[in-house]
């Protein structure tokens, strides 16, 4: 896409949160509060129900003649869901488009994304092969100005991805609401759209290695060419909250495609939260390149004069190289680009680190030992769950007591003598759900019972190869900040990677919890302005520094590198973690490429 893919770069995750409040002018307690949940009204954005002059956008449009079609008897749809050849000439009828131009719904893609977003949002639902409108959207449909039509598209498109889906686009498809953001502040001129495309890069670093995952040699081009597509035509002109120029209208400010918002911006999706004014975000910008957050690349641009537009972007490619490449002492000697790549894709190629899924030592891992006596204790006839979906009171007690004759238990509290269920018994609990999540276990009519794959697994690899799929399931599909009182401190477990790089260099000797929690917050240190938020109503309940060093202690050394026996610790007072250094096992789990 021509005029739009120069000057993205790929940044790490660590330049991410910075871009981040750079683009979007939010604190970072509102922007990850507008993430979360950009839709409830609390933060973000507050959507309402019913919105005036809503019915000339064209998805209320596109929905109407969908309608139409749908009308008494419904229409036949194919295995995904789309609508036959019979329902898109009325469609396309209604449109004022010749019926025989949209003979699929490929053909006119809108239909698509309206149709899908209509059944997430529950106004068109599918049965014996035919797609019905529902109660709500005969009543949405009904309305003559279509006022309530778009709000419901907007929370079914936020839920479900348009087609196609792949990692790219489901990866773009979750930061939308970073392009309704960038609108708010900076829609009200004309913009480049690679503009929007380079900030949503530097924002979103996954997004950006998926497509580098995909297409390698044009990684950059496959983000923005799916990003402007998505986003700013399929999303945002589509719902009427911007207009999209493809550099040939009179009244824009350039020959390039560009973008605006339109007023519609305000009453569909109105910021509930604080924007930075967006005004200095532009005092170095000139038209033909959007600003740069690194302080570094304006100062080295500032030195320098370039006689062309393929000179400047052959020396920003080698000044961002370098950068990305060199060692960063904050990052313990790793370049911004392993951070990144060890932030956002730890287990694949590329990766700085590489993890044995069959170790060739048993590790001494208390999460092992657990799923071990579980899996023994179900055999082949499983055990009947509780009410709520918990293992037997019964088992509860017997494999407490076992856990504690081994020796892995901290204290009382963690393993009362009396425990009325498995929830009381904090390990037992979080074994259970690591190895359902693993694949192990499943809960099937009423009795957990051993899955294909965990009888298949023991039969190759014994327990090692158990142990290597609960690794990947606590990393990747546990979430760590469960059932703790810490704020949320996601970066805790986004960087376990890095944790393991730092045991692994110091862990050979014993040392305190403090030496890895420092360098995580050395690292790390926007956690710092999560926990100054957490605790701004409170702040005599504690310092920001020794809150997110607290948390990091217990999800990152304890509940983590010692629950997986990568680590040995020593308790001081009440139990407290007061030293750990590596077990031999962590050489074999894990290793620095």
């Amino acid at each position: 896409m021509e005029g739009i893919t120069p000057m993205l770069q790929p940044h790490t995750g660590h330049d991410s949160e910075r871009a981040r409040a750079f683009w979007t002018g939010l604190d970072p307690h509102d922007l990850h509060a507008t993430l979360r949940a950009p839709l409830d009204g609390a933060a973000g954005f507050a959507l309402p129900e019913r919105v005036v002059d809503t019915g000339a956008a064209p998805v209320a449009q596109v929905f109407a003649a969908i309608a139409a079609a749908l009308a008494d008897t419904g229409a036949r749809v194919g295995p995904d869901g789309a609508l036959d050849a019979d329902a898109l000439r009325t469609v396309a009828r209604s449109l004022g488009a010749p019926p025989d131009a949209v003979t699929s719904e490929a053909d006119l893609m809108i239909i698509s994304d309206v149709r899908v977003a209509a059944e997430a949002a529950g106004l068109i639902a599918r049965r014996s092969g035919r797609a019905h409108l529902t109660p709500s959207g005969r009543a949405a449909a009904r309305e003559e100005t279509l006022d309530t039509v778009v709000p419901h598209l907007l929370r079914g498109w936020a839920r479900r991805p348009i087609p196609p889906s792949n990692r790219v686009s489901d990866a773009i498809h979750a930061s939308w609401p970073l392009t309704v953001l960038l609108l708010h502040r900076f829609g009200a001129r004309w913009l480049p759209l690679r503009l929007y495309a380079k900030a949503v890069a530097e924002m979103t670093p996954e997004a950006l290695r998926a497509a580098e995952r995909e297409q390698p040699d044009a990684a950059i081009d496959t983000f923005a060419e799916t990003y402007v597509g998505r986003h700013l035509i399929r999303f945002a002109a589509a719902f009427g909250i911007a207009e999209v120029s493809l550099g040939d209208d009179e009244d824009d400010d350039g020959d390039e495609p560009a973008i605006r918002s339109t007023p519609l911006l305000d009453a569909l999706l109105p910021l509930v939260v604080d924007q930075a004014d967006p005004s200095h975000a532009f005092d170095d910008w000139d038209g033909d390149a959007p600003p740069s957050v690194n302080e570094e690349l304006a100062a080295a641009l500032s030195e320098r004069e370039f006689t062309s537009e393929d000179e400047l972007q052959a020396f920003v490619e080698d000044f961002t190289n370098r950068r990305n490449t060199a060692p960063v002492d904050d990052f313990d000697g790793l370049s911004p680009e392993q951070m990144q790549r060890l932030l956002w894709s730890p287990l694949e190629p590329g990766s700085p680190i590489a993890v044995s899924q069959v170790p060739r030592v048993t590790p001494p891992s208390p999460l092992l030992f657990l799923v071990l006596d579980l899996a023994q204790a179900l055999g082949d006839a499983g055990l009947k769950a509780t009410a709520k979906g918990n293992l037997p009171r019964t088992y509860v007690h017997e494999a407490a007591a076992r856990y504690r004759d081994a020796g892995w238990v901290r204290s009382d509290l963690d393993v009362p003598e009396r425990a009325r269920g498995e929830e009381d018994v904090g390990d037992l609990h979080v074994a259970r759900i690591v190895a359902r999540m693993a694949g192990l276990i499943t809960l099937r009519s009423g009795r957990w019972r051993l899955t294909k794959r965990y009888r298949d697994t023991m039969a190759r690899h014994g327990a090692l190869g158990v142990y290597g799929a609960l690794f990947e399931a606590f990393v990747r599909k546990y979430a760590w900040n469960y059932a703790d009182l810490y704020p949320e401190f996601d970066i805790v477990q986004r960087s376990w990677g890095f944790s393991l790089l730092l045991l692994l260099r110091y862990g050979g000797e014993w040392r305190p919890p403090e030496f890895y929690a420092d360098r995580f917050l050395r690292a790390f240190p926007l956690a710092l302005d999560e926990a100054e938020d957490a605790y701004a109503d409170h702040p005599w309940m504690r310092d920001p520094a020794d809150a997110v060093r607290d948390a990091y202690t217990v999800r990152a050394l304890e509940r983590f590198a010692a629950f997986l026996g990568l680590v040995e610790v020593e308790r001081g007072r009440y139990g407290r973690l007061g030293r750990l250094r590596a077990t031999p096992a962590l050489a074999e789990v894990v290793a620095r490429v």
